[in-house]
This record gives structure tokens, sequence and C-alpha cells, in this order.
């Protein structure tokens, strides 16, 4: 089994099990939040790749577009929960494995993954606008979530909208809004420092 097989199988059960617990705990009402839905869409891609590299199947450049595109997703999980909702989490909810699990380890896990396993220059340089539409369409739903389906969301403070920034009926339109703007312009702005990065990082095989 070669390093990289192992690596991916391994982050690739980060996301199982910390998308598990998230379910059996709180239940399938995670599945509203951001966080999970972008581990459990990285953890399916990440078993579709392992599929392929125990057939032996090479990746063409478009593969490892869509493989940046998803890599993009789980760098905002990242980057929003750190930075954003973390400071804002009690300590006894911070330090929790399925927290770390679904947060830190398969979103650093997949980064690594692509920054260090993927060979370079493969990305066009629309690709970061591709990217950005997922964000935008998770931001719709949730909206319509909070306004029409109304599904209770488990531990979410600003229920039924998934986190406080998309809150319109606390906050207004105009102030979600511009979180909205702020948060695509910072995902598109990763996004082209992804495709510079990758420019000169990676190796030179033609199998990935």
């Amino acid at each position: 089994m070669s390093k990289t097989l192992t690596f991916r199988i391994l982050i690739a059960l980060a996301g199982i099990i910390g998308v598990s617990i998230q379910i059996k705990q709180s239940g399938w009402g995670m599945l509203l939040y951001y966080t999970t839905l972008s581990n459990v869409l990285v953890f399916s891609f990440l078993i579709y790749l392992i599929i392929r590299e125990i057939k032996n199947q090479s990746y063409n450049s478009q593969l490892l577009r869509l493989k940046g595109g998803v890599t993009m997703i789980i760098v905002m999980t990242f980057m929003v929960y750190h930075f954003i909702l973390a400071p804002k989490v009690r300590a006894y909810d911070y330090y929790t494995l399925r927290n770390f699990l679904v947060h830190y380890v398969l979103p650093l896990g997949m980064i690594a993954d692509t920054l260090i396993i993927d060979r370079p220059r493969v990305y066009r340089w629309f690709d970061p606008l591709l990217w950005t539409c997922f964000p935008l369409i998770y931001f719709a739903l949730a909206l319509f979530n909070g306004f029409i389906l109304k599904w209770s969301i488990p531990g979410a403070a600003d229920n039924p909208f998934p986190y406080f920034f998309i809150n319109v009926v606390k906050y207004g339109s105009r102030t979600v809004l511009i979180n909205a703007c702020g948060i695509a312009a910072v995902y598109l702005l990763i996004g082209y420092i992804l495709v510079l990065i990758k420019y000169f990082i990676g190796p030179k095989s033609k199998l990935n």
C-alpha cells in the first residue's frame, strides 16, 4: 500500500468518524451545517480517489481541477470555523473529538494532500470563480431553510439559520449581504492563492 493511499484512507476515516459522531450525538439536522456537508463531500471524493488508486487509474487535469474545488470547500470550513466561530465556542464544546476531526484533521489533511501530492500547473485562471459557486449555493439553501423550511438545526444559537452571520431576521439583509460578499471575496482570494502556490509546488509525475 502506497503512502498516498494510506494517508487518504486515514483522512477519509477522520471525516467519516467525525460526521458519524455528529449525527449520532446531535441528529440528522447536523447535515444543515456547511461543516458537515463539506466533510461528507470531501471524504466521499477521497473514497473515489482511493478506489481509482487501487485500480491504478491515473489522474487527468480535469480531475485535479475538480479536486482543487473540493479542497477549497473544506478550506473554507477550516477558515470560517477557526477564525470566526471558534472564538465563540465554549471550551467543553471545542475540545471534543468530533470537533477536531471535522474542523481540523480532515480539512488540514485534504489541504496537505492537494498541496504536496497533486502535480502543479493544472489549474486555469477561471477555476477559483467556479469554485466559489459551492459556498454561494449553500448560502442560498441556508436562507431557504431559515425562511421557508425552518428545519431545526442542532446547537444553532440562530436556529433555523445555521450561523449567526447569515441570520437575516436578527441582523438585517444588508449586514448579511455584506457578510456573504466578504466571505465570497475571501474564498475567491484564497482560491487564487491556491492556484499561485500550485504553480510552484507539487511533483512532476503525470500520475498525480
